[in-house]
């Protein structure tokens, strides 16, 4: 596969590194997750370890290491000295005291590409502010607001996501450029900075406001709005082009609507949010959907997950993948016609691949039973042991 012979050591937790890491996995790096005597917190989500742990660290070696310990710390070292990527999501100044930071890690390494993806980044007045994905669409000026202008929290975690897309692409052209150069790099990525960038077409226009005046949201756009249908089921509308907007309101009878259509969004679509509001809600969604496609204007149903994932259009994807004992994975978004992903779906134990990772260091039998028995190495729960192989959703 593409990244055959890349091997990543991947110190992060919870979901953006994690996510980074698992995708570098499914397309054939080998990436040796470290985990804390505890383990990476995924592990005792609330919510029942399973699905979450699986998806960001599928087909991964879980290595079992206290970094705070001297001899931890010195297995650390030795597996930096040798991989070709290092991923980390301490807040900024933790690696540096443990002596894992860019600057010690290069001095042994100078291939090496060191990514620290954090939520605000190293620099700046904001970083050294944890929090997850609310916080940051909160200062990203992102969360989404329900009509009354409430905040809206527990979405899609846009910026998790969007911020290790932007470490994946990162971390590939640093690779590019090592191949050249044989120096690595330091990336610093902040989900932050990776969610302002995910709005392109709203920056002059929110510099433009008064400091006091929210600005319009993409979702205040009528032609992009969701209408209740008379079977209390919801509609999208998906375009608000010119073409749409004259494809649907001329056949309606009212044309007069698509100046307003097609300009700025906000209250003084207000008329246009109220006919369409009125035109839906006068039959059922399968009615109106007929009735759009028909006439060519971009529209979809508004589905929950589980509706989502059994879509005809995510089977032809193939989308979904099962493993040995039957749970359901996504697969990756990444596709490449030539040399396609083969994601391996098994979730490591805490500490499954100790021994391995060890004996390949160097370190016999007798040595790693001394880490173990110093604390600087944690051994593996046993295979029926919920937290070491949490149950995979299904």
């Amino acid at each position: 596969m593409k990244l055959s012979g890349i091997e990543v050591l991947d110190f992060s937790q919870f979901m953006p590194g994690p996510t980074l890491g698992a995708t570098l996995a499914d397309h054939g790096a080998r990436v040796i997750k470290v985990e804390p005597p505890a383990g990476d917190p995924a592990r005792r989500d609330p919510a029942g370890p399973g699905d979450f742990l699986a998806a960001c660290n599928r087909g991964k070696q879980s290595l079992c290491l206290d970094l705070k310990h001297p001899q931890g710390l010195r297995v650390a070292l030795a597996l930096a000295a040798r991989a070709d990527v290092v991923v980390e999501s301490f807040r900024p100044g933790v690696a540096e005291r443990l002596g894992l930071g860019y600057a010690a890690l290069s001095a042994l390494n100078p291939r090496l590409v060191y990514c620290s993806l954090t939520a605000f980044g190293q620099t700046g007045p904001l970083r050294d502010l944890g929090g997850h994905d609310s916080v940051v669409q909160a200062l990203g000026g992102s969360l989404p607001r329900a009509a009354d202008g409430t905040p809206i929290t527990g979405g899609v975690p846009v910026s998790a996501l969007v911020g290790s897309l932007t470490g994946l692409a990162a971390i590939l052209m640093a690779l590019l450029r090592v191949k050249d150069s044989g120096v690595g790099d330091y990336l610093d990525i902040a989900l932050h900075d990776s969610l302002l960038n995910a709005r392109p077409y709203a920056l002059r226009r929110a510099l433009g406001q008064a400091h006091d005046t929210a600005m319009p949201a993409q979702e205040d756009l009528a032609m992009l709005g969701a209408y209740r249908c008379a079977d209390g089921q919801w509609l999208c509308l998906g375009g608000r082009e010119l073409h749409f907007c004259r494809r649907l309101f001329t056949p309606l009878g009212r044309p007069d609507l698509i100046p307003c259509a097609v300009g700025p969004g906000g209250r003084g679509q207000q008329v246009v949010r109220d006919f369409l509001e009125r035109t839906f809600a006068s039959d059922s969604r399968e009615h109106w959907l007929g009735w759009l496609d028909a006439h060519q204007v971009s529209a979809a149903p508004v589905l929950d997950l589980g509706q989502a994932l059994r879509h005809p259009h995510v089977q032809a994807r193939a989308m979904l993948l099962e493993d040995e004992q039957g749970a359901t994975h996504y697969a990756g978004a990444l596709r490449f016609r030539n040399e396609p992903c083969n994601p391996d779906l098994h979730v490591p134990r805490l500490g499954e691949h100790n021994d391995l990772l060890l004996a390949e260091l160097g370190l016999d039998a007798d040595a790693r039973d001394a880490l173990y028995r110093s604390g600087a190495l944690v051994r593996a729960p046993d295979e029926d042991d919920v937290r070491g192989r949490p149950p995979l959703g299904r």
